[in-house]
C-alpha cells in the first residue's frame, strides 16, 4: 500500500473529530502492512501488544476451542481498530484474529499507543467510546445466549449483519457460510440450515446471487418477539 496519509485515519469513524495534531501523530507512528485471505494477523494468547487499524478489508476475529471447533466473535470491516485491550493491560491477545479478504492493516506500537493516550484528550476519548462498543457487544451476547434458544439467536444475528437497502428491506452482501453462522451463534451447520431453509419457506429471507435479502426487517424482528412465547 502507499504510504499512509491523514486520510486514511480520518476514514475510521473513531478517529473522525480527532484534531489535525493528532492524525498526524497516528501517521507519523504507524507502519503499515498487506494482508492475504486467511491470514493469521494476531493469535489468541500472543504476548504482542502493538495496535491495528483496519484500512481496508475485513477481519474474522475468533477463539477456537482445544478440539478445534471456532466461535466467532466479530466480523471487523474497514475502519475498525483491534489490539487495544493488551496495550492498555499489558496481558496476552483475547481472540485471534485473522483476514476473511485481503486486508491492509495500519499498525502502532503501543508504547506510542499509550504516549498518545496520554498526551491528547481527544484521542483517548475515542479510545474510550471504543471500549464501550465492546462492553455492548459482549453484553448483548451473553444476554441471547443465556435467554434465546437457537432458532431466536440466528435470527437476531441476522438482523445484526444486514444492512438496510430500502425501506424496510436489508441485506447481506455477500451472504455468509451456514458455518460461519454457527460459530457466531454457538451451534452447529446443521441447526441454522434447518431454521435457514424454514425462514427461505417463509419467504422471510431470500437469496439472490451472492446476497442474502431480508423483505421485511419488522417480520424478523416480530418472529423473534413471538419465539419467546413459544
Amino acid at each position: 500500500m502507499a504510504k499512509l496519509t491523514v486520510e486514511d485515519f480520518r476514514n475510521i469513524a473513531i478517529f473522525r473529530d480527532l484534531e489535525a495534531e493528532a492524525l498526524n501523530g497516528l501517521v507519523v507512528a504507524c507502519s503499515v502492512r498487506d494482508y492475504g485471505p486467511g491470514e493469521l494477523v494476531v493469535g489468541h494468547n500472543d504476548t504482542t501488544f502493538d495496535v491495528f487499524f483496519l484500512l481496508s478489508g475485513k477481519l474474522h476475529m475468533s477463539l477456537y476451542s482445544a478440539d478445534g471447533q471456532r466461535v466467532g466473535l466479530h466480523e471487523m470491516s474497514a475502519g475498525g481498530m483491534f489490539g487495544e485491550i493488551s496495550a492498555v493491560d499489558g496481558l496476552p491477545r483475547s481472540v485471534s484474529v485473522d483476514s476473511a479478504t485481503r486486508c491492509s492493516i495500519a499498525i502502532m506500537p503501543w508504547q506510542r499507543f499509550l504516549a498518545m493516550i496520554e498526551s491528547s484528550p481527544c484521542f483517548a476519548m475515542a479510545v474510550t467510546r471504543q471500549l464501550a462498543t465492546h462492553v455492548r457487544r459482549l453484553t448483548t451476547r451473553v444476554f441471547e445466549f443465556s435467554t434465546m434458544a437457537v432458532r431466536q439467536r440466528l435470527r437476531a444475528e441476522l438482523l445484526r449483519q444486514a444492512l438496510p437497502v430500502v425501506e424496510d428491506t436489508a441485506a447481506i452482501d455477500p451472504m455468509p457460510t451456514h458455518a460461519e453462522l454457527a460459530s457466531r451463534i454457538s451451534t452447529h451447520r446443521e441447526a441454522v440450515s434447518r431454521e435457514m431453509a424454514w425462514l427461505e419457506g417463509k419467504g422471510l429471507v431470500v437469496k439472490k446471487g451472492k446476497a442474502l435479502v431480508i423483505p421485511s426487517i419488522a417480520r424478523i424482528r416480530a418472529l423473534i418477539e413471538q419465539s419467546w412465547n413459544d
